[in-house]
């Protein structure tokens, strides 16, 4: 079995209590680790580790939300589909918890954690999305400003552009009406990849977000502001407008 460790060292999703207790702990065992600093920021390289990890007999994941985890993967390449995997939420369960589950009563001691500085100065903001949930309705497409999504030869909208995506900006993601678009980062269910409890509940909150924000007439609301946008982006692309 490998195990993956996520110290999500761009956020402070995870208590550090939590985190200090956890990946001391982990090195110290015989177990196969491997401990990242940030696996949104794995996913947003597509870096080559996520294939081999996902490639592996048995995988136990130290991360976050399993759905955020799940599609992190996905979008990295690297599809966890009927693969033997294990996600533990940092997020819901206690250090102890993590550690009773891959150690037992076991708990060795006296090897240092490795030093987990995040890799760059770019926060790995952005959103992946639930292609169980997803209907390709484009909402996300025409909302966005900031030209995150597109649209494949088929049709199918993808994340195009991560690294455009506004920090700590997960407006999109509030007006999908499936739910379907994750920010693993976030503070807010189930945006942040919790499970979709209350499927009501979530699209009431659509409803009242998208009125809120976009007016009735969500669909000439939405051309109106992928018009001006687009606008604004070719003004900003002019060499020599400050604009």
């Amino acid at each position: 079995m490998r195990v993956l460790y996520c110290n999500c060292s761009y956020s402070p999703v995870v208590p550090d209590r939590w985190k200090r207790e956890v990946l001391p702990a982990l090195v110290s065992s015989a177990l196969d680790v491997v401990a990242v600093p940030d696996l949104c920021e794995l996913a947003m390289r597509r870096d080559p580790l996520l294939k081999e990890l996902a490639e592996a007999d048995e995988l136990t994941i130290v991360a976050c939300h399993p759905r955020a985890v799940h599609w992190l993967f996905h979008w990295g390449g690297a599809s966890l589909e009927g693969k033997a995997v294990t996600v533990l939420n940092m997020r819901c369960q206690s250090s102890d918890e993590v550690l009773t589950h891959l150690l037992g009563d076991d708990r060795p001691t006296g090897r240092p954690a490795p030093a987990l500085e995040p890799p760059g100065v770019l926060v790995p903001w952005f959103p992946v999305i639930d292609y169980d949930r997803c209907t390709h309705c484009r909402q996300c497409l025409e909302f966005c400003l900031f030209g995150v999504y597109e649209r494949d030869e088929g049709g199918k909208v993808i994340v195009a552009e991560p690294e455009r995506c506004k920090t700590n900006c997960p407006a999109c993601a509030r007006l999908c009406p499936e739910v379907a678009l994750i920010f693993p980062k976030a503070d807010e269910c189930p945006i942040n990849g919790a499970e979709v409890v209350d499927e009501e509940l979530e699209r009431a909150k659509v409803k009242v977000n998208m009125e809120r924000i976009l007016g009735d007439d969500v669909y000439a609301a939405l051309a109106r502001r992928r018009a001006g946008g687009r606008t604004r982006l070719l003004k900003a692309d002019k060499p020599g407008d400050p604009t």
